[in-house]
C-alpha cells in the first residue's frame, strides 16, 4: 500500500510540474531566425583584443543555438564601448576580487531593412574572480572572467534578436 501512494503522489506531482511550468522544448527549425551575420565589432575600449574574443565567442553562442552565422539574414553591428575591472573586495588594503563589467552597443538590422538599436546592453550577472597571490593568476583569471562576461552578452544578444521581435523600425538600414 505504501508503494503505491508513493508511486501516485511521484507521477501526479511529475504531472504537475510538466503541465503547469510553462516550460517548452523549442526546435530552431520553428525559429523566425535562420541565419545571423556579425557585421562589424568595433572595440572603443582600452582592452586590447576585445573585439576577437567576442566574434569568437559569439559565433561558439550561436551555433549552440543551433544559428549558423554567414552573410545572410539578421545583421548585428557591435561596439563595445566600456570595459571595466573594478575592485569589488579588499582585505588587508589588498584587492581580493574584482569584476568585470562590458558595455556595448548593439545595432540588428532585419532582411527587410527594420533596426532595432540596443544601448548599454551588458551582462545581466557580476562577473567576478578571486584575486590570488601572483599577478600572472590575476591576469590569467581576468581573461577567463572577461570571456565568460562576453559569452553572457553574446547570450543576451541572441535571446533579444530570437525573443525580442517588438521595437523594430520601418526603415532602411542605416545607422542612426
Amino acid at each position: 500500500m505504501r508503494n503505491r501512494s508513493v508511486y501516485l503522489s511521484s507521477v501526479l506531482i511529475l504531472c504537475f510540474f510538466l503541465a503547469g511550468c510553462g516550460y517548452s522544448v523549442r526546435e530552431t527549425s520553428g525559429l523566425d531566425i535562420r541565419e545571423i551575420h556579425l557585421g562589424y565589432v568595433m572595440n572603443m575600449t582600452t582592452e586590447p583584443g576585445l573585439q576577437d574574443t567576442f566574434r569568437r565567442v559569439f559565433t561558439e553562442e550561436c551555433l549552440n543555438q543551433g544559428i549558423p552565422l554567414n552573410g545572410h539574414g539578421i545583421t548585428i553591428n557591435v561596439i563595445l564601448t566600456k570595459y571595466k575591472l573594478r575592485t569589488v573586495t579588499v582585505k588587508n588594503d589588498l584587492s581580493a576580487e574584482y569584476s568585470v563589467d562590458i558595455i556595448a552597443n548593439v545595432e540588428v538590422i532585419h532582411p527587410d531593412g527594420k533596426t532595432k538599436s540596443l544601448k548599454n546592453l551588458k551582462s545581466e550577472f557580476l562577473e567576478t574572480f578571486v584575486a590570488p597571490e601572483s599577478v600572472q593568476a590575476i591576469h590569467t583569471r581576468r581573461e577567463v572572467t572577461t570571456e565568460t562576461a562576453l559569452r553572457d552578452l553574446s547570450r543576451r544578444i541572441i535571446a533579444e534578436v530570437i525573443y525580442g521581435q517588438s521595437g523594430w523600425d520601418s526603415g532602411n538600414s542605416t545607422k542612426r
